[in-house]
């Protein structure tokens, strides 16, 4: 056993609450300990929801570690029957209703032909199932209850299979994936689990393709809808030009409607996204960049594509789904220079101290280990904070998405003037005092250059010629009075009386080579 804190997945109740809690109608009873709860402040703090989540805890308490706890279910289901009048009642396994043996079956078949809702008990482990293979299991015994043979719709429609609550940015991405099938000419019939009801579930088989846009879960309920009423599907996440790309075109090629024209339109050469990966700043400052990668399956794989796109360097790319670990080391290929999959936090920790990268892209424990060591950190996949459950649209797929977080790279990372400003002459201290600020923006007015004000005993006060005097002012006001000492400094040092134009160049080398030094 490990401690929540340092598991990158949750247990298996977090992901049988994702599915049920997504869906409308469905009331789930969480047979456990009384910090079982937890459940419902997470559907509260992260989701923000407006009234309370539908979780009802059937508590065990030492009385019923002693004497049996089947009694307190049986009124706990009773009670949320008559009060909320659901169509389901989830009765969930935790570990400690496992430990008890309880049979949660033999409840649900004695309790069924008492209740208005129908009992499902979730056919998973409470203790060696994780968060997203308990919401495959869910997922897939959910369509095999309830999914019917059903006459496909005139137009071509699909079903988005896996978008659901605590989800990292997952309904801004359903939001996002639909808005692209509109403009395709695409109908989306049914979302699953979010938004879901006893009758989506039974008119899935309406829509003419499933779509599993996450690869964690979702792909063995279109497994059985294949097998069983012959639906074609595709699992995809596309994030980046080339998988929203190859997304569009395989949702064309199997509707028979062309695509082309709305790709190229995405990546006009007056559209955002071409604007910013083809701009000088971009080029100069993201190619060669030194990134490490690191989240769940989907989104570390759809990051590691879209860096490698903008030219920022892969170091590493790694992912916490080690029964995934083939195929993640198939999907990265030589797009990374090493593959790295683990789910030991302080081991991830200190390979990104080791690496010591320009910008690391993971989960919020890495914004944590990154924090530690200064570097800037982008947070792409779960486990996330709750700054990462924005109230505005942020979707990661798709090509609004992939817009979404070059403008997060942009502002995460030095980018242009500033890196180089910053490599040549350093960044000032914290503890740059109000009055120097003000010297500086001083001498933006003023006739440069001019001697600094403050001069240690001894100082031979340098000339500048006409050359670099020029090129001086040529230096943006915001660092002109950094420049001017740090090359004043430069030429003291080495017992120059006068600044000249290779003067300055030659403290511009040292100080970058300074810098490189520094970074390794």
């Amino acid at each position: 056993m490990k401690l929540a804190y340092w598991m990158y997945e949750g247990t298996a109740l977090s992901g049988i609450t994702r599915v049920a809690g997504s869906m409308q109608k469905v009331h789930t009873v969480i047979h456990g300990p009384q910090g079982d709860g937890y459940v419902n402040v997470m559907y509260s703090m992260l989701e923000r929801f407006h009234t309370i989540p539908p979780f009802t805890l059937s508590t065990i308490g030492r009385r019923e570690m002693a004497q049996g706890s089947r009694a307190r279910l049986v009124e706990t289901v009773r009670r949320v029957d008559a009060q909320h009048q659901p169509d389901i009642i989830v009765i969930t396994p935790t570990c400690s209703s496992t430990l008890l043996q309880e049979d949660l079956l033999a409840v649900a078949r004695t309790l069924g032909k008492q209740t208005k809702a129908k009992l499902i008990v979730p056919n998973v482990n409470a203790f060696r199932d994780l968060e997203h293979r308990a919401m495959d299991d869910f997922l897939t015994q959910f369509v095999a209850e309830f999914a019917t043979e059903q006459p496909k719709t005139e137009q071509f429609s699909v079903n988005l299979i896996g978008p659901s609550y605590l989800g990292f940015h997952q309904l801004h991405d359903m939001q996002e994936i639909r808005s692209m099938l509109e403009s395709l000419g695409v109908v989306v019939n049914a979302v699953l689990p979010y938004g879901a009801s006893i009758g989506t579930l039974q008119e899935l088989t309406k829509a003419h393709l499933n779509i599993c846009l996450y690869h964690e879960y979702g792909q063995s309920a279109c497994e059985l809808l294949k097998e069983k009423f012959g639906m074609d599907y595709i699992v995809a996440t596309p994030i980046g030009i080339r998988l929203t790309s190859q997304f569009v075109k395989a949702i064309g090629e199997r509707a028979g409607l062309p695509v082309e024209s709305y790709i190229r339109q995405n990546l006009a050469p007056s559209g955002t996204i071409a604007r910013f990966t083809k701009s000088v700043d971009s080029l100069s400052a993201l190619f060669g960049k030194r990134a490490v990668v690191f989240g769940d399956y989907s989104h570390a794989v759809g990051m590691t594509h879209l860096l490698r796109e903008i030219g920022v360097r892969v170091v590493w790319a790694g992912t916490y789904m080690k029964t995934m670990e083939k195929a993640f080391q198939a999907a990265i290929g030589d797009l990374a220079d090493e593959v790295f999959v683990c789910d030991d936090f302080q081991a991830i920790s200190h390979k990104i101290r080791d690496t010591h990268p320009d910008i690391v892209f993971g989960t919020q424990m890495e914004r944590h280990s990154s924090a530690r060591f200064n570097f800037p950190c982008i947070v792409i996949s779960s486990p996330a904070h709750i700054l990462n459950f924005p109230l505005f649209p942020a979707p990661v797929l798709g090509y609004q998405g992939m817009t979404r977080m070059l403008d997060t790279i942009n502002s995460t990372i030095k980018l242009g003037l500033e890196e180089h400003l910053v490599n040549m002459f350093g960044e000032d201290s914290p503890g740059m005092g109000e009055e120097e600020t003000a010297q500086e923006q001083v001498a933006v007015t003023s006739d440069l250059p001019k001697a600094p004000d403050k001069t240690t005993a001894g100082e031979v006060e340098l000339k500048w010629d006409a050359e670099a005097t020029k090129a001086l002012k040529q230096v943006p006001f915001f660092v002109r009075g950094k420049v001017q000492r740090n090359t004043e400094n430069y030429a003291r040092e080495r017992g120059y009386s006068e600044v000249t134009l290779e003067v300055i160049y030659a403290a511009k080398a040292y100080f970058e080579s300074k810098s490189n030094q520094g970074e390794r």
